[in-house]
């Protein structure tokens, strides 16, 4: 591959990361599309809900992960919240001229630079605290890990339905405690 192959790819790769896997997952923005990519990966890659099982996962993470995901979180709530107040100066305009150039200037960045990239940000560490962390979430519950990757969408399966669900089965049998 040539450099530029290789760059060509490598856009192509994050933009595939950063979309949800299935047609029926998309979402009319590009935002959108990145957070739902985010919360259905968990889902296709461990069969873990990623909607049912972030409270719980949230707990076990260390606080270090924790304060990341809040930071990333943060700087994405901060972003939008810059596109509120732009599309609010527009609406100053009848009232201050200036207002205007000052409100689509900043609602377009917003909107266009920094949102989709502070939720990439996000999205990538809520991503990972699932690769990273689903173990800890597991023996917590004292739920058997699964033993190879093509068991583990089966048993991440049956744990989000257990937690959203309950169940009064004899199967799976707990682990001890650690």
């Amino acid at each position: 591959m040539t450099a530029n192959d290789r760059a060509v790819w490598a856009r192509l790769e994050r933009r595939r990361r950063h979309r949800p896997i299935l047609d029926s997952e998309l979402l009319p923005t590009r935002v959108g599309n990145i957070l739902r990519a985010a919360e259905t990966r968990p889902y296709h890659r461990y069969g873990l809900d990623a909607v049912a099982i972030w409270p719980r996962l949230w707990l076990v993470l260390p606080e270090a992960a924790r304060q990341e995901l809040a930071n990333a979180r943060t700087s994405l709530d901060a972003s939008v919240a810059t596109a509120i107040w732009g599309i609010g100066f527009i609406a100053l305009t009848p009232w201050a001229w200036w207002a205007f150039p000052v409100g689509i200037t900043a609602t377009a960045t917003a909107v266009v630079g920094w949102t989709p990239a502070r939720a990439e940000v996000f999205a990538d560490l809520v991503e990972a605290a699932y690769d990273l962390y689903r173990s800890a979430l597991y023996q917590q519950l004292r739920w058997p890990l699964p033993d190879t990757p093509a068991t583990e969408k089966h048993i991440g399966t049956e744990l989000t339905r257990y937690l959203v669900r309950g169940s009064d089965q004899p199967h799976p049998t707990f682990t001890a405690p650690t």
